[in-house]
């Protein structure tokens, strides 16, 4: 019974020490944050719809907070994460060119990551030292490729890490499969570095597009509007019909609008960027905030 109750402890041990490695604890933490700070607004938001808490913003505000707290934590989490691994997909080639070189020594697979551990590889140095720690603990080195390759998660490391798995198990020229994955690595980053540069344009556009609609609504708001609702109101009701034109009504039309443009660019633009939604998170944060504090601030809403 003692006996079970070790391993039962052991096996939970390693699963929280395979969820460090992977790097599935950071995100599991800033997900939890996440949803927290969401409930808490979404939560007021409610009280405020009930009547609660007048006093302090209106239900539309703390809907936007929930919106903005969501985004900003996990869209930052999420920037922070992809600068890093574009650091690692830059220094990953040369990564796997040392580990051809120390095979051609007569280094074992293992003992060629076990090396290259203690080198400097910059921001790769972590990862590769993670890789090491997994092997050194028990778990194979193709476990602890494929983990490395799930943290990361880019096309280049996904293919070259399944050409090395596979040139390892086939027990072949496993020196010349690395060389070739290395120089591969490298035209696929060179690809994906031409093609973010050619979609960062759309990117900018959908920013000035987003900056030309709200200065529309802005302008409307401050000259056309007023004149519309002002002494000249009668006449455009009558042409309107014979309603009457109510300034307050239009502006919360065109807040609500502001929001939801600024929350479909931001998805656009993210999916613009690199083809990756979860890039959209941040677009999102930036262009829901100005939208809001821009009417929040100059229209008082």
């Amino acid at each position: 019974m003692v006996e079970h109750e070790e391993s039962h402890e052991e096996q939970q041990f390693g699963y929280f020490k395979k969820m460090i490695l992977t790097g599935q604890i950071n995100r599991l933490i800033v997900i939890v944050t996440t949803i927290v700070a969401v409930t808490i607004f979404l939560v007021m938001a409610m009280l405020s719809l009930l009547g609660i808490f007048q006093n302090f913003g209106t239900p539309t505000d703390y809907f936007v907070l929930a919106l903005l707290s969501g985004t900003g934590i996990f869209g930052m989490y999420e920037y922070m994460n992809v600068r890093r691994i574009y650091k690692i997909d830059l220094v990953f080639p040369d990564f796997v060119r040392d580990l051809a070189e120390s095979r051609r020594a007569g280094m074992t697979f293992t003992k060629a990551i076990m090396f290259a551990a203690r080198g400097n590889y910059g921001v790769l140095t972590e990862e590769i030292r993670k890789i090491s720690q997994q092997v050194s603990w028990g778990s194979s080195v193709t476990d602890a490729l494929k983990d490395f390759a799930k943290r990361v998660n880019t096309k280049s490391i996904r293919r070259t890490i399944s050409l090395i798995i596979e040139a390892s198990k086939s027990g072949g020229n496993v020196a010349e499969v690395l060389d070739i994955a290395s120089k591969d690595a490298r035209e696929i980053k060179m690809l994906e570095a031409e093609r973010k540069a050619n979609m960062s344009s759309y990117v900018v556009v959908i920013y000035v597009g987003m900056f030309v609609f709200l200065a529309i609504i802005m302008i409307l708001n401050l000259s056309f509007i007023p004149a519309m609702t002002g002494s000249g109101s009668q006449g455009m009701a009558g042409i309107m019909g014979g309603g009457s034109v109510n300034a307050r009504e239009v502006t919360v039309v065109f807040y609500f609008a502001t929001l939801i443009q600024g929350f479909g660019s931001g998805l656009v633009a993210g999916v613009f960027e690199d083809g990756n939604i979860s890039s959209s998170v941040k677009h999102v944060f930036v262009m829901v905030l100005i939208g809001w504090l821009a009417f929040k601030l100059m229209m008082g809403m």
